[in-house]
């Protein structure tokens, strides 16, 4: 199943954790703060699991919503989409 994740994360150094455990799971970033692949439904339930882990009690926040190919094909976008590119080592994300 394919999901949109996005988080709202205000900790640096968390915020990359949960973007680096998000890409370890082969999400690509489409947002600054969003995610979007697939997932198995093992999968999904590890990285709940590790979010929960790193998110704690914190007041922060990470949400998945689950996309089925018929919800994604009316997507609609406003304005020119971004590539995005995170560069090792820096807490930047490279806009093209």
């Amino acid at each position: 199943m394919r999901y949109v994740v996005i988080y709202d994360v205000s900790d640096d150094n968390l915020r990359s954790l949960v973007a680096e455990t998000l890409k370890d799971y082969g999400l690509q970033r489409i947002q600054y703060s969003g995610f979007m692949g697939d997932l198995r439904r093992d999968e999904l339930n590890s990285l709940l699991v590790e979010l929960k882990n790193l998110i704690q009690d914190l007041v922060e926040n990470v949400q998945l919503f689950p996309m089925c190919d018929s919800c994604l094909k009316g997507k609609k976008m406003v304005g020119k989409p971004k590539k995005y590119e995170y560069k090792e080592g820096k807490d930047k994300i490279a806009y093209f």
